[in-house]
């Protein structure tokens, strides 16, 4: 007797789609089979006609909670990821004046155990003032480090712990960071040519939405992408490029992965589907950071997803307050949006127009992914073994995306009045059902806290 059986559905294993059923016990797939042979269960699901794939992992979240729990909470943001068959999530740490980056990731990691419905993972901050404190995070159980290639502002304690502040510290974060064999995710864009444009634009003042696409021209992103490849080659560090956007980049990371650097990247929903002109239709909550670009950015993007150059769609989710994104001068607005909970949906409507192929997207959105932070295939991949991590998906329903049906506390979507085909029934999360057609089905605290393979026995 098991917990769970899954019959009748056609189930994502390696290396695609077959009619079979699933029996989980104890929050592990137990049994992969025609439903005759599985054992019995305590609870049966009829998957007739439904798809089923790996639980999402979004490997790059900015949850936040604590000072910033106005904004939202890892309650509000968890529930927003397991509506969206996001099964488990890779958070960017938080800075706050005064607060060590050990202090702060027992902070975040305790409050995280307290709220998440999900699983979690928690990255850890790598900046020029705290590179002394990477060994003890990375005993910690942080599963990756995270740096942004600019000289901090004073007035932002986060960027403080995060900014590698010139190329000399970026070379040593990268040198510490390669002793732990952790990852690296690296922000690059070049803070001279970003901070000058906008001391150009504020001058001559242009403050209206588009004077945030200019101020953050392609090159501030070429340069610096192919500045961070060479300085991690050199280190010997596992490289990750978040939310890359231009065609350049995706040129630069082609050529250093033919040459087998260790390098991967990742690209966000809004990088894919919505231009720059969009972002003039939608206003400051399509103000991120690189920027929105050009169709023939988003062509190079699709290109390079579905190539293997990049290898992972994360949402990259910044939820802010509505003042926050209210002042007429862009500069002044918050930089970010939600998008956890849109994330595979949207991905699921490309499948269904044949823009990816199902299996490269569980590719992106699951299996490298565990593979890149080292919790495969105990995530990431349906089989005998791993966490019964999954997602019941009505590949047929057509729906419209809400914003007012989001569950993010400011209840905001870029995506709000695109009409897709593909539909999250459940999501799964080590066997339990924790979101089933609009209800939570698990008490905050469920999630757990998940450590690279490396790790987990610390």
């Amino acid at each position: 007797m098991v917990d769970m059986n899954i019959k009748n559905g056609r189930i994502f294993a390696e290396p695609g789609l077959i009619e079979a059923g699933i029996s989980i016990d104890n929050g592990k797939i137990a049994a992969i089979g025609k439903g005759s042979t599985l054992p019995k269960a305590d609870k049966t699901i009829d998957a007739t006609n439904k798809v089923i794939i790996p639980g999402g992992i979004d490997v790059h979240t900015h949850i936040e909670d604590l000072v910033y729990v106005y904004r939202d909470d890892f309650i509000t943001g968890t529930k927003a990821a397991a509506s969206g068959g996001i099964t488990t999530v890779l958070e960017m740490p938080l800075g706050i004046e005064g607060k060590s980056v050990t202090e702060m990731f027992d902070m975040q990691l305790n409050v995280m155990k307290e709220k998440c419905l999900v699983d979690f993972g928690l990255i850890g901050a790598a900046g020029y003032n705290n590179i002394d404190s990477i060994k003890k995070l990375c005993k910690k159980g942080c599963i990756a480090f995270k740096t942004f290639m600019i000289t901090p502002p004073e007035e932002e304690a986060e960027l403080q712990d995060l900014a590698a502040k010139n190329d000399y510290h970026l070379l040593k974060i990268f040198s510490e960071i390669a002793r732990t064999g952790l990852v690296a995710s690296v922000h690059a864009e070049n803070d001279s040519i970003v901070a000058n444009e906008i001391n150009r634009l504020l001058s001559e003042g242009k403050t209206d939405f588009y004077a945030h696409t200019e101020s953050r021209p392609v090159i501030a992103e070429d340069e610096a992408c192919a500045r961070a490849l060479i300085l991690a080659h050199h280190a010997k560090v596992k490289l990750n490029l978040v939310h890359m956007s231009s065609e350049n980049a995706f040129q630069f990371i082609r050529a250093a992965k033919r040459k087998r650097w260790d390098v991967t990247c990742e690209i966000t929903p809004h990088h894919l589907f919505l231009t720059s002109e969009d972002g003039v239709k939608i206003g400051a909550w399509a103000k991120v950071d690189p920027p929105l670009r050009s169709k023939e950015h988003i062509a190079a993007a699709w290109k390079a997803l579905n190539e293997g150059v990049i290898d992972m769609v994360a949402s990259d989710h910044s939820p802010y307050r509505h003042s926050e994104k209210g002042n007429d001068n862009i500069f002044e607005c918050g930089s970010g949006t939600p998008g956890v909970e849109t994330l595979l949906p949207v991905m699921l409507d490309a499948v269904n127009k044949n823009r990816i192929p199902l299996e490269r997207l569980v590719e992106t959105t699951s299996v490298n992914a565990a593979k890149r932070f080292s919790i495969y295939p105990r995530k990431g991949v349906i089989a005998v073994n791993a966490d019964a991590d999954l997602v019941i998906v009505d590949m047929k329903k057509e729906y419209e995306i809400k914003s007012e049906n989001m569950f993010t506390k400011p209840k905001i979507t870029v995506f709000d009045g695109m009409k897709i085909k593909g539909a999250i029934e459940k999501t799964i999360v080590r066997g339990t059902i924790v979101y089933d057609n609009g209800e939570f089905c698990v008490k905050k605290g469920y999630g757990q806290v998940i450590k690279p393979e490396r790790n987990q026995k610390e």
